[in-house]
């Protein structure tokens, strides 16, 4: 994958987390309980059967990191 930041070619790889990977709106004041918050997106995207592994593709030159939570495939593990 194409950064699209800069161009160049991101590495593939995993974020992880024991609760799962959530993404919310406004800071949680116990982050493992995240996924109660109002508006919480899961971003569970297929790297494992749980939410708490998901594909992410990391850019070494702007150090920019991007998870796509629509994709569902298990790809290239």
């Amino acid at each position: 994958m194409k950064c699209p930041y800069c161009s160049k070619e991101m590495e593939r790889g995993f974020i992880q987390c024991r609760d799962g990977v959530n993404w919310t709106e406004k800071k949680q004041l116990v982050a493992a309980l995240s996924f109660l918050g109002k508006g919480c997106i899961s971003l569970a995207n297929g790297a494992a059967d749980n939410s708490s592994t998901v594909y992410a593709y990391k850019c070494a030159g702007c150090k920019k990191v991007i998870i796509d939570y629509a994709v569902n495939d298990k790809q290239e593990q």
